[in-house]
């Protein structure tokens, strides 16, 4: 009997968070559907990651996908997957116990597939929530806003259900992508089907602890926006990085007057920091350097 739910998680170095997330899903077992867990792992020199797929009560796949870019690794995932619904989160990620039970529940009632994506809540949580780096400071201001994003028709594939039949139909993820592959399929999907958000179907993110964690993510936002629309076209690309920088500062500016000073310094100085990194890379970018992973 096929799966009902294929969930696919790309994985880079990340082994111990990996763990705690596939133990995360042995807690969601449920007499009502069946699932398979696809890891794809995407370190291009360590082909193994050595996870033993009998210490899981659902099957477990681990398979190898060299090509950089978690976008190349769901796609792998898609390919080897047999369930009716796909879910797609990250290695870093723990799903509510009930997320695949309210997934389930969604899916199974519908009766004509309207439904393009399921998507809902990503909270962040922290090391220590009483003593706060400036990355998670940062980021406590500025965390997912999926519901938001929900109405204009995108989502990200920290929490992300689709019927497999749509994500293929569509020709799944844009590879050539390091970041805003999720908004770029997410987007052609709203063209035609439904993107619904569900307020209680909840996957918890780590914030980001070190600084240089947000400097990279930025780094990745910038290859993305400049390989999807400023390739050839370098005076345009530094017309969207300033603006990008002064964003940037003054969200900070703006924190100065609204926030306690020890919060609001954090947050000026992870910017100032996100803003040397985005010129770094508006430099890399235009002389021919790939976008970061």
């Amino acid at each position: 009997m096929s799966p009902y739910f294929s969930i696919i998680i790309p994985v880079y170095r990340d082994l111990g968070r990996l763990k705690s997330c596939l133990d995360k899903l042995k807690t969601m077992s449920n007499s009502d559907f069946q699932l398979e867990v696809i890891v794809v792992n995407n370190d291009p020199d360590n082909p193994n990651l050595g996870l033993e797929s009998n210490q899981y009560i659902y099957p477990l796949k681990e398979i190898h996908e060299p090509v950089p870019g978690s976008y190349a690794a769901r796609n792998k995932g898609i390919q080897e997957s047999v369930g009716k619904i796909l879910g797609f989160t990250d290695s870093d990620c723990l799903p509510a116990d009930d997320w695949l039970a309210l997934a389930f529940n969604h899916f199974s009632k519908e009766e004509n597939q309207t439904t393009g994506i399921l998507t809902g809540p990503v909270p962040l949580f922290y090391k220590n929530q009483y003593k706060l780096s400036d990355a998670e400071v940062y980021e406590k201001y500025t965390g997912f806003t999926t519901e938001s994003y929900a109405k204009e028709g995108h989502a990200i594939t920290a929490n992300w259900f689709s019927p497999a039949s749509v994500i293929k139909e569509l020709g799944g993820f844009n590879v050539k992508l390091k970041s805003n592959g999720d908004s770029e399929l997410s987007g052609r999907i709203a063209e035609k089907y439904k993107i619904v958000y569900s307020p209680n179907l909840i996957v918890h993110h780590p914030a980001r602890y070190q600084t240089d964690e947000l400097v990279n993510k930025y780094k990745r936002l910038l290859g993305g926006a400049y390989t999807r629309r400023f390739q050839g076209n370098h005076t345009a690309f530094r017309i969207h990085l300033l603006k990008f920088m002064w964003a940037r500062y003054r969200f900070a500016i703006k924190r100065l007057f609204t926030l306690s000073p020890k919060e609001s310094i954090s947050i000026l100085r992870v910017c100032h920091l996100i803003n040397l990194g985005a010129i770094q890379e508006y430099h890399s970018l235009i002389r021919g350097g790939e976008t970061k992973r």
